[in-house]
């Protein structure tokens, strides 16, 4: 049989996770499989203005974010200006055509909504005959998402399901799954409740994680600075990914008296941090939410780029699992609340729990095994 097509853009981190995550249940029925960042079929320009310059304006010009946000969620076929950036971009992806008609792959999971685009319009012209999966990785849809020539999508949220119906997508045609998280998270939600039942009994300060990836370094010295100010012990730990500037800046950090300070780039084993953490501090990324929510962690959120991580925020404040941060200072105000008010955290805990999907992968996989079967092709096991 062909191999099963994972196909993300490197547009944030979160889209090539979501699609390692996929891989990772492939792999558990070692069903064969492709890995492809589209963006790896276009040039170094396009790479860029893809790449780098969405990971600038997502942590530096948020107003930039809005526009963009506004003026790209519309309907395709009423856009002009829509239909004139998709031209541009199919046309600096000329080579992973070429790639598709040589290799014929036979399903295509999409963790981005771009990939899709590319395929739903070569299904239209007949130069690709395969099925087309969407995995939504926000918490509510924008309208890049949709393509019409996707067989199913798999929805973050119960409002991703609303908003797909309320476009015409058939009920029978979406799954809610969740976001795919790597199955590291899902065995640390187990762990996580004895780590932190091991820390009460040991009277243990409070334990902060504070995840600083998409966010401005002036804003995360900002909150670490508020820190100080917190009148319970606590032990916070920061993970800056790749930014050395942040790292080298946090050198000289010195912790208030009866709390501990460490500092990490980028980890392999953030589900241990997780697991260890009573309140994660972090940007409302689709999949760094979705992996806190899989371990159980209550969150404040900050900084989230406008408008899919800011419905990211309002829906984990529905849930119950999380609380939006306008500012340093309230990131403070909100923490201070949170271990003031008994039990609070508790609840958001157990809110967290209820809103994850540690089984989304296996989920999403299942179902297009289940979908191969029933339309009469090739069973993929």
């Amino acid at each position: 049989m062909k191999p099963v097509h994972l196909l993300h853009v490197t547009a944030g981190n979160g889209h090539r996770m979501a699609a390692r995550a996929l891989r990772e249940a492939l792999d558990d029925r070692r069903i064969p499989n492709v890995v492809l960042d589209l963006i790896d079929f276009s040039n170094d320009l396009f790479k860029w203005s893809y790449s780098d310059v969405y990971k600038f304006i997502s942590e530096h010009a948020h107003l930039a974010c809005k526009i963009m946000y506004e003026l790209t969620d519309q309907d395709r076929d009423k856009s002009l200006m829509l239909r004139f950036v998709e031209r541009i971009s199919l046309e600096n992806v000329k080579r992973f055509l070429g790639y598709v008609r040589e290799n014929e792959p036979e399903i295509c999971v999409c963790t981005h909504f771009f990939p899709a685009n590319v395929l739903s319009r070569m299904k239209e012209e007949g130069l690709y005959l395969g099925r087309i999966y969407t995995v939504v990785t926000d918490f509510a849809l924008h309208r890049m998402w949709m393509s019409p020539g996707v067989d199913r999508y798999f929805a973050a949220s119960p409002i991703v399901v609303e908003d797909l119906c309320g476009l015409g997508v058939p009920r029978e045609r979406i799954s809610l799954t969740g976001i795919p998280v790597l199955k590291k998270y899902r065995e640390a939600r187990e762990r996580a409740a004895a780590s932190r039942q091991l820390r009460r009994d040991a009277g243990s300060p409070l334990s902060i994680l504070f995840v600083t990836s998409g966010i401005s370094d002036s804003l995360a010295l900002n909150i670490l600075d508020d820190l100080r100010r917190l009148g319970t012990p606590a032990d916070v730990t920061v993970v800056a990914g790749r930014n050395r500037d942040l790292m080298g800046r946090l050198e000289g950090y010195r912790p208030r008296e009866g709390c501990s300070f460490r500092a990490f780039g980028f980890v392999e084993n953030l589900e241990e941090y997780l697991a260890e953490a009573d309140l994660l501090v972090t940007k409302p990324g689709g999949l760094t939410v979705s992996e806190a929510l899989s371990v159980g962690v209550p969150m404040i959120l900050v900084s989230p780029i406008p408008y899919q991580e800011v419905y990211n925020a309002t829906y984990l404040e529905r849930c119950g699992a999380g609380v939006l941060a306008a500012t340093s200072e309230d990131v403070m105000r909100l923490l201070t609340d949170l271990v003031r008010e008994e039990g609070r955290l508790d609840r958001m805990r157990e809110k967290a729990l209820e809103a994850g999907f540690p089984g989304a992968s296996d989920a999403v996989i299942s179902e297009i095994l289940r979908d191969a079967t029933s339309s009469g092709g090739v069973p993929l096991f």
